[in-house]
């Protein structure tokens, strides 16, 4: 009985119990979302308590930026404090609830701010550029912009990167579009340097969540006569200084910018296209590409990428013939990738790298250069590729060597007579190795491929630029695989030329060569000319020339002079002072290399001069010689100059030995001589 009892008893104290946690259970059933709820809205107000905070400890220390009672060294401290933590601010979703005059009045007045919003093929993104300019009693004249850019998709997720710290550049329009390439966001804006302000153009690309500034491709923009292009890094700046004001906005397509210059007919349009080519236009350019003729089609460029082989080559657009546009293009393509049947659906361990440029461009010719390198697995080294292509617009038709001159034996004693230029100078005399024979059964068959790779290396190929005809012949491997002459379209008698209907147009252009402009003679008693580092060659100021390096006795020391000449031996410039010559002789020594290359990028090709140099001293005391580099960058205004800054520093740390390591070392220069 007693058991019973305390059994009965139990029961009830249990099921009092689950009765109550029970109870207790399905009050927390109904609790959940209100719990949830509270919980969200406290941390939602945490949130907007922190961003608040850090958006007023920001204008605090921006105050101090500014104030000018501060020692500067706080003031640059706290500047670099500002940016830091104003880009670190912009990447909080609470930004982006503020409006673009909130933000300006909030940070008064010290920031400029546009958003837009842009339609890609990933779906709606809205974009927003911000400004600071500190002040330059920090940073000085130029260095005291930063640019941000803020991008998001949903206000949950926020981006934002520093674009420029603490630079020249104000951006003050924008668009972000798609392209070939991907996601790109092109800058427009003024660069602080001088008045009036340049304008710039920058372009950037999206790639692993952040931007990447990319290089402007500036080969084929011509710019009229009052404006010029400077390339600072990878952007482009524009100016004319014959102008107070201008503005630079996107075009309404968004594929550019429009540059409004205070006179109309000066107005210049920017366009890029989704493939990366940039075009220049205005009132007195509609081409602009690097040739003056006037041409009514534009090009673009296409790629082949497939098994190891990658080969670039231009395509024709906006040609009003369609039929003959598509012809043009099966020619252009079928000879750009000549030769990759054997390889392309195998995998055959052959790597190809293949790019061109354009020679020759407008209404009626189009000559095509395309260089590269061809490597075999298990090779002993790549082969420098080289072929062309020359185009006959009104025709639709390939254009050979045998369609403009006769080769025969007149035009082969005209090669050998010494009036055709290698275009790279060590390969002057190379030519004079080829029998008459062998030339004549080079060139009668040049621009006639024979189908395979291994063919095409041992082939020749003509091409013509605006005033000369060039060829190209196989050489060894030692010397560069093929050698490239050229020879003016005026020293070619007409008795040697074919087809006149093409010639007539063929060399319509005015000859930009260099006339005799009535300077003296070389002095030959003067000066000592060092045959074998003198050249013939082009300077984009002058024409063709011949470099010749020379040695005079200044004070009964010997030392080096360099000139330009005519084809009659008239000085049509002399070089300034030779970096070596300040200090050292050249008892000993002499000039050891010269090359002609564009150094700075700058359109315009330089010289590159090394020369063993000493003291002049014969027994003790002597020291022996030794190499000094000097560049001499040319100007558009037909002059040569020298930096004596670089040109120490290039000696002193020992970049003189070599042109490449000149080349190598001045590259990395920021180098702007006009």
């Amino acid at each position: 009985m007693n058991y019973l009892k305390y059994g009965r008893a139990s029961c009830v104290l249990l099921l009092l119990i689950s009765c109550v946690a029970l109870n207790g259970c399905m009050k927390e059933q109904n609790s959940p979302a209100t719990k949830t709820n509270h919980a969200l809205s406290l941390q939602n107000e945490d949130k907007t308590i922190s961003y608040s905070k850090k958006l007023d400890t920001l204008v605090k220390k921006l105050h101090i930026v500014n104030d000018e009672n501060k020692d500067s060294d706080t003031r640059q401290n706290k500047l670099e404090e500002f940016t830091q933590e104003l880009n670190s601010l912009l990447n909080e979703p609470g930004s982006v609830e503020m409006k673009d005059e909130e933000l300006v009045e909030k940070f008064d007045n010290n920031l400029t701010i546009l958003t837009k919003s842009f339609p890609l093929k990933s779906g709606q993104l809205n974009v927003r550029v911000m400004n600071y300019r500190a002040p330059k009693t920090v940073t000085g004249t130029i260095g005291d912009k930063y640019t941000f850019i803020q991008w998001w998709s949903t206000k949950q997720l926020v981006h934002a990167q520093m674009l420029e710290d603490g630079g020249p550049e104000l951006t003050t329009d924008f668009v972000v579009r798609d392209s070939d390439k991907g996601i790109q966001l092109l800058l427009g804006g003024y660069v602080s340097i001088y008045h009036p302000d340049p304008v710039f153009v920058a372009l950037w690309e999206f790639s692993g969540e952040k931007w990447t500034q990319k290089e402007i491709v500036t080969d084929k923009i011509k710019l009229p006569d009052a404006w010029e292009l400077n390339e600072d890094i990878d952007e482009l700046i524009l100016e004319n200084r014959q102008h107070d004001s201008m503005s630079i906005e996107v075009l309404d397509h968004g594929d550019g910018f429009f540059i409004n210059s205070d006179d109309s007919e000066q107005n210049l349009i920017i366009e890029f296209s989704k493939s990366g080519e940039v075009r220049i236009d205005s009132e007195y350019s509609t081409a602009l590409n690097t040739h003056s003729e006037r041409q009514s089609f534009e090009l673009i460029q296409e790629e082949y990428s497939k098994n190891g082989i990658v080969i670039k080559y231009p395509q024709i657009i906006k040609l009003k013939d369609i039929a003959k546009q598509k012809s043009l293009n099966k020619i252009l393509k079928a000879d750009a990738l000549e030769g990759l049947q054997n390889y392309a659906d195998s995998n055959a361990g052959v790597h190809v790298e293949i790019d061109y440029e354009i020679k020759r461009e407008n209404e009626r010719f189009l000559s095509v250069q395309y260089t590269g390198i061809h490597y075999v697995k298990d090779a002993a080294y790549p082969t420098h590729m080289f072929y062309t292509t020359n185009l006959d617009m009104k025709q639709a038709s390939r254009i050979r060597l045998r369609d403009l001159v006769k080769v025969e034996k007149p035009f082969i004693e005209l090669i050998k007579s010494g009036k055709i230029t290698a275009v790279q100078p060590e390969q002057q005399g190379l030519i004079g190795d080829f029998t008459k024979d062998d030339l004549i059964q080079l060139l009668t068959n040049a621009d006639v491929t024979k189908g395979s790779l291994a063919e095409v290396e041992m082939e020749s190929f003509s091409y013509f630029t605006n005033d000369s005809l060039g060829m190209s012949v196989p050489m060894a491997h030692v010397v560069g695989d093929h050698a490239e002459y050229e020879i003016r379209f005026a020293q070619i008698p007409e008795n040697i030329r074919q087809n006149e209907e093409l010639w007539s147009e063929l060399s319509s252009v005015e000859d930009q060569s260099v006339s005799t402009v009535g300077g003296e003679k070389l002095n030959t008693d003067q000066y000592e000319i060092e045959e074998s580092q003198s050249f013939q060659t082009t300077f984009e100021g002058f024409g063709k020339v011949r470099f010749v390096s020379t040695y005079g006795y200044p004070e009964g020391f010997r030392k080096f002079f360099f000139f330009l000449l005519d084809d009659q031996g008239h000085i049509l410039y002399p070089f300034p002072d030779f970096y070596g010559n300040r200090e050292w002789v050249a008892r000993y020594g002499g000039v050891e290399a010269v090359a002609f290359k564009d150094v700075n990028k700058d359109g315009l090709k330089d010289v590159i001069i090394i020369a063993d140099v000493d003291n002049g001293i014969h027994g003790p005391g002597r020291v022996d010689q030794f190499p000094i580099a000097d560049i001499y960058f040319q100007k558009k205004n037909k002059t040569f100059t020298t930096l004596p800054a670089l040109d120490q520093a290039l000696n002193d740390q020992g970049h003189n030995q070599t042109i490449k390591g000149v080349i190598q070392y001045v590259s990395k220069q920021r180098i702007n001589v006009n």
